[in-house]
């Protein structure tokens, strides 16, 4: 079975995307690549990364995401240079927009997704802090935001991921490209 977390989310937009990316949403069950990870200077950007532990600053990290099934939607194990990275994402019901649920720690973004012959956008629409399903709601001028940006370059899948908190600017981010190194059909034969 293919995985169908941004098919149920974007429904016939996510044909529009191109190939490389509809197989990687489709098909992998693990990617690797390389990713050039960025932290923020300032000592909120440097306190935030330390107390979620994310991953140190450097270019060319070996990137390895590992995506499995969880109800609803999936979750997304990020490894840069063996560092675990989790978040857990999940399609969005009821919305008026193409919407993804990413869990984050303590915060969930509500995600307006949106698809393009280019690739594929994530912004924010909505972020709350505490667990389902009575999250507290925050107000974007004071939440984190993340946005990501899924494209093709040179034929191979690229992905752009940036978060920033207001007051501080920029916590965190990474890009690079990955390759699907797993493919359903190969994760059942292991």
């Amino acid at each position: 079975m293919p995985r169908t977390l941004y098919q149920t989310i974007l429904g016939p937009e996510f044909d529009k995307v191109p190939a490389e990316i509809r197989r990687m949403h489709s098909f992998a069950r693990v990617a690797r690549g390389t990713a050039d990870v960025t932290r923020g200077s300032s000592w909120g950007a440097k306190l935030i990364c330390r107390l979620a532990k994310l991953p140190e600053a450097r270019m060319g990290v070996p990137v390895e995401t590992s995506f499995e099934p969880i109800v609803g939607g999936e979750r997304w194990t990020r490894r840069f240079d063996g560092q675990p990275f989790q978040t857990d994402m999940m399609a969005g019901k009821g919305e008026a927009y193409p919407c993804m649920l990413e869990r984050l720690g303590p915060f969930l973004f509500k995600m307006r997704v949106t698809a393009s012959d280019k690739g594929i956008d994530i912004t924010p629409a909505e972020v709350s802090l505490g667990p389902l399903p009575l999250p507290l709601p925050l107000p974007l001028r004071i939440a984190p935001r993340a946005v990501g940006r899924e494209r093709v370059v040179n034929g191979r899948y690229s992905f752009t991921v940036e978060v920033t908190f207001p007051l501080i600017g920029k916590v965190f981010g990474y890009n690079g490209r990955l390759e699907p190194a797993v493919l359903i059909d190969d994760a059942k034969a292991v």
